[in-house]
């Protein structure tokens, strides 16, 4: 199956999370909102992304759930790539990914998190 084909079947697969996605952008008052058609992203930048920020205590530059990419205003040039490397992350395991990088989360810290470090690695950004 080429990539197209794989992004497209994950797409699919991931709309229920690309849904929640959508209610939290939405939640969280849209500054605007984009869609990358060469990904099949949809973008949202928001003001702050503030349950995020609650739950980690610390602010947040961006957020992926399934197709849907959350971008704070405090987002740098290298936060959109970091959060392509998560939708790639979804692709490869649909429906299931939340739910692996919740427990890596839990057991490793979020900067020991496997997810992260390569997001943080492939984008050579930091937090």
């Amino acid at each position: 199956m080429g990539r197209k084909n794989m992004k497209i079947v994950a797409l699919i697969l991931n709309f229920p999370w690309s849904l929640l996605g959508s209610f939290y952008g939405l939640i969280l008052l849209p500054m605007s909102i984009k869609i990358d058609k060469t990904e099949l992203v949809i973008i949202v930048k928001v003001k702050r992304l503030w349950l995020n920020e609650i739950f980690l205590g610390r602010k947040v530059r961006g957020f992926t759930l399934g197709n849907m990419v959350l971008l704070s205003g405090m987002a740098e040039s290298n936060t959109y790539g970091h959060e392509i490397v998560h939708i790639e992350q979804f692709t490869k395991a649909p429906l299931l990914f939340p739910l692996f990088y919740l427990i890596e989360s839990m057991k490793n810290g979020y900067w020991a998190n496997k997810y992260e470090k390569e997001a943080y690695q492939r984008t050579n950004s930091s937090a």
